[in-house]
């Protein structure tokens, strides 16, 4: 089933997702992405489909839409950026085919939450842990994958050693993702 949904910068630095479209409350609506003309393309606010998996749609911090594109040997799973001007994730889809469908839409959650949460102009120390925790949040307010989920995804991460901008060793990362699946507000002090 792919998903589709609106990710929403509301007052007082509060995203939320909203699903879209004619779903009751606490659905989310599948769209098929081909009636949508989104087909070996890049197309503002909704992921390519080229991979398998949810199409999302996700605003930057002012509200303005957020292009999603395939990009071959990006040289990692997803990265947030501006491109002349415009809020773009790029997203390597044979690292992502890869991947559990739970994961790639961790993933793709994680670079919106860059682009929500205005990393691209103020990074700080704690930007990734933020986006992680960002994107946890909402993946499991809509049901996108389960406790279960976040946990088996360890050998996926195992052989990370982090990164120099912030992302946290494989094994504790996925012990901060967990931490934040399960409302623990202490985990960003950590």
């Amino acid at each position: 089933m792919r998903i589709w949904f609106a990710i929403v910068w509301m007052f007082g630095g509060i995203a939320f997702a909203l699903p879209m479209g004619s779903a009751r409350a606490g659905e989310v609506q599948a769209a098929p992405l081909a009636e949508r003309g989104i087909v070996g393309q890049a197309v503002e606010a909704r992921v390519a489909p080229a991979q398998e998996g949810s199409a999302i749609t996700c605003r930057d911090f002012r509200n303005r839409p957020v292009r999603m594109m395939d990009v071959a040997d990006l040289g990692d799973a997803g990265r947030a950026e501006f491109v002349q001007g415009n809020p773009v994730i790029m997203l390597d889809p044979v690292l992502l085919g890869k991947l559990p469908e739970s994961l790639q839409m961790f993933f793709k959650l994680h670079e919106c939450g860059h682009h929500v949460l205005g990393h691209i102009f103020a990074p700080t120390d704690a930007s990734e842990k933020e986006a992680d925790c960002w994107a946890i949040k909402q993946g499991h307010q809509l049901g996108l994958f389960a406790h279960t989920d976040v946990a088996g995804w360890l050998p996926y991460f195992a052989a990370s050693r982090g990164s120099p901008f912030g992302h946290l060793p494989g094994p504790q990362r996925v012990e901060f993702l967990v931490a934040c699946f399960e409302g623990d507000e202490t985990a960003m002090h950590r």
